[in-house]
């Protein structure tokens, strides 16, 4: 397999040949041009396996290899790297198994990362549930708290009660009984056992009567809530919800006026009941009773006044119960209006939440100590637009502060019109910039320098920095040219006097606005007249020869074609070569060079200039903007772009929502919201 050997070329070491990425792939069949070799049949297996190769390092963002016919190796000299056969072989099987290992990472990779968000996922709902039953195990134990609270209640009073009566029965018995009066009177007996079992009948009544009114009394609270709730859906249109201040604000009154109606009520009810009460007989008693007490033949009048007296206790224990009654009544509306216990855990969450609130802006409450979080300053919170609703109160101040430093502002309102004007004179910053620098290139261009050292030191042409001694210089410049251009009137006088008495018989007389252009012409004339170039001949006599050889070497220094516009070009050289002197000399005076020095040593110092003055100039920034490295003085600008238009849309939005037209209304509101919510 020694004549089967494959050429490639990295795509690395063809940076001398200008080819598109298509050209690397290559043409089997235009390749192999050797039709004679019988290899043809033997390489194109190879070829394509080699294609797929490429197209797979294609897909993955890589170059693809290059290989060439064997014949083509002799041209490209050592920029090339034989293969033999089986080493392409192997070298492809490489390739291959690499990118295959590539891909089986990429996929772990990913699937590591689907798992880790499905672990987050999961522990999240996990401690989502875990809070949940943590909230319902304290609102179980506070319920059975309050439920053992009411057993205990309930028993003292029913012990209580019981007490109470059997405490009263001996001594009414005893205060009531005579047993001298009533001794071997077996009616009296009759009539007290008679009495006490309508006692207990009438107990057990009012036991009765109790417990219906509780029934009642649930039955109007289930009513009350389910006209609330109508009477809420009429007047919004939904259902209440939980927490809600206004909600919660709307179901007091409707309460409010509910228990109104059922006051009315229940006086309509106690005062009916009285004036019914009135006419019927003692509770107690019957007309068989009477019959039978009365029909005794025994009666004497210390019985009649016992009956009297047990008449009168029992309209005073009447009177008494109604009494009870009414008082265990307003009792119980009295309960029914206090707060239940999940109103209570309701305004603990919300007194904790307005707690945490509180903190997290650094605001503390009046009267309290202030208690500072230690990890509060090592906390980053986001300055973007997105997330101004979470940065804290605090921070929003001192950026506000910062602002109005340094804008040497004591009041919010002149914030925005400091900001305009600063943008306005911003924008008229940039026109004059625009000019200062219009005028720097003119200067630049009237006075660059040929010289081909400076040239490839100094590099193209850039706008330097504007500083006053860059502006003075500027203006020196402008006020010499505008010199010039007043000297011109006077100039072209001085020639006009000249040509009369030097060559009259040109007449050479310039008039109008004076112009470079003129002055120069008439003195071309002047200069290169027939006259005078024939004197000149004469007296030097120089050969003709002479004076060919030199126009000759003179079109050829500076590329004339005709001898007609050596004047010219020789004018232009002569003007030119003046203003680099002028230049020259001004730039050693400035500099306080020598006059002797050489060009080399002006354009040194000019260096040394230029480099001192832009470290000058950087170190300004870096004191001005508080950083040392140019990022940081990019992120410095960007974050005071980005907070001048949040704090602008924040302020807009305060004042929208709390209604005032002035920044020092924005902290006084805020607070008596605060106190309202508290």
């Amino acid at each position: 397999m020694a004549d089967t050997k494959r050429t490639f070329r990295s795509p690395s070491k063809t940076s001398t040949e200008d080819v598109d990425r298509d050209s690397l792939e290559p043409d089997i069949e235009s390749s192999v041009t050797d039709p004679s070799s019988g290899n043809n049949k033997q390489r194109k297996p190879n070829d394509v396996d080699w294609t797929e190769v490429n197209k797979r390092l294609r897909q993955h963002g890589l170059q693809p290899l290059k290989f060439l016919h064997p014949a083509d190796v002799q041209h490209l000299g050592g920029n090339v790297i034989c293969l033999d056969a089986p080493g392409g072989k192997i070298a492809r099987e490489n390739y291959i198994a690499l990118i295959a290992d590539c891909d089986r990472r990429q996929d772990l990779v990913q699937e590591l990362i689907l798992t880790n968000n499905q672990l987050k996922d999961d522990v999240a709902r996990q401690s989502a549930m875990t809070e949940k039953y943590f909230g319902k195990m304290k609102d179980l134990k506070i319920m059975l708290e309050s439920s053992r609270a009411r057993v205990q209640e309930m028993e003292k009073s029913a012990s209580k009660s019981s007490q109470r009566s059997s405490s009263h029965s001996p001594s009414r018995s005893v205060s009531t009984e005579d047993p001298e009066k009533l001794e071997n009177t077996k009616a009296a007996i009759l009539a007290r056992c008679k009495q006490l079992e309508y006692k207990c009948e009438a107990q057990e009544r009012e036991l009765e009567r109790q417990k219906n009114k509780i029934r009642k009394m649930a039955a109007e609270a289930e009513k009350r809530s389910s006209r609330q709730q109508q009477v809420f859906q009429e007047f919004k249109k939904r259902t209440s919800r939980a927490h809600n201040v206004m909600d919660e604000k709307l179901l007091d009154v409707i309460d409010s006026y509910e228990k109104q109606i059922q006051n009315l009520q229940r006086e309509l009810e106690y005062f009916r009941s009285r004036d019914t009460s009135d006419v019927e007989r003692p509770e107690g008693f019957s007309d068989t009773d009477s019959t039978s007490f009365l029909s005794v033949p025994e009666t004497s009048d210390n019985l009649k006044d016992l009956i009297r007296g047990y008449e009168k206790t029992i309209k005073d224990q009447n009177h008494q119960i109604k009494k009870l009654a009414e008082t265990k009544d307003l009792i119980q509306l009295d309960m029914g209006s206090r707060p239940e216990v999940k109103d209570y855990r309701a305004s603990q969450l919300r007194i904790k939440k307005l707690e945490k609130l509180l903190s997290l802006h650094n605001i503390g409450i009046p009267g309290e100590r202030k208690v500072i979080d230690p990890f509060r300053l090592k906390r980053k919170f986001s300055t973007r637009v997105d997330d101004l609703e979470f940065l804290p109160l605090d921070l929003c101040h001192h950026y506000i502060k910062g602002i109005c430093a340094e804008f040497e502002i004591d009041d919010l309102e002149e914030m925005l019109p400091r900001i305009q004007k600063l943008s306005s004179d911003l924008d008229s910053i940039q026109i004059c910039e625009d000019f200062c620098h219009n005028v720097q290139d003119l200067v630049n261009s009237r006075d660059a320098l040929s010289d081909t050292n400076r040239k490839t030191r100094l590099g193209s042409p850039k706008r330097l920095c504007l500083t006053s001694g860059m502006l003075d210089h500027l203006m020196s410049i402008l006020e010499n040219w505008k010199q010039d251009e007043d000297d011109l009137e006077e100039l072209q006088l001085s020639l006009n006097r000249l040509s009369e008495r030097v060559a009259p018989w040109l007449k050479i007389h310039l008039t109008g606005e004076p112009s470079v252009s003129k002055i120069i012409t008439a003195m071309d004339k002047l200069t290169y007249d027939d006259d005078v170039k024939a004197e000149k001949e004469n007296k030097d006599r120089i050969s003709r020869t002479v004076l060919e050889n030199i126009v000759q070497h003179i079109q050829t220094l500076f590329d004339i074609p005709s001898i007609s516009g050596i004047y010219a070009r020789m004018n232009d050289v002569y003007t030119k070569l003046g203003e680099v002197h002028n230049v020259l000399n001004t730039l050693k005076n400035l500099l306080g060079l020598s006059p002797t020095c050489k060009s080399s040593a002006i354009v040194d110092a000019v260096g040394r200039l230029f480099t001192a003055h832009q470290s000058t100039t950087v170190k300004q920034l870096k004191q001005l903007l508080q950083t040392e490295d140019l990022d940081g003085i990019i992120r410095r600008l960007e974050e005071h772009s980005e907070f001048f238009p949040a704090f602008y849309e924040i302020m807009n939005r305060l004042f929208e929502i709390l209604d005032v037209r002035r920044m020092d209304q924005v902290i006084p509101a805020v607070r008596a919201l605060k106190m309202l919510t508290n």
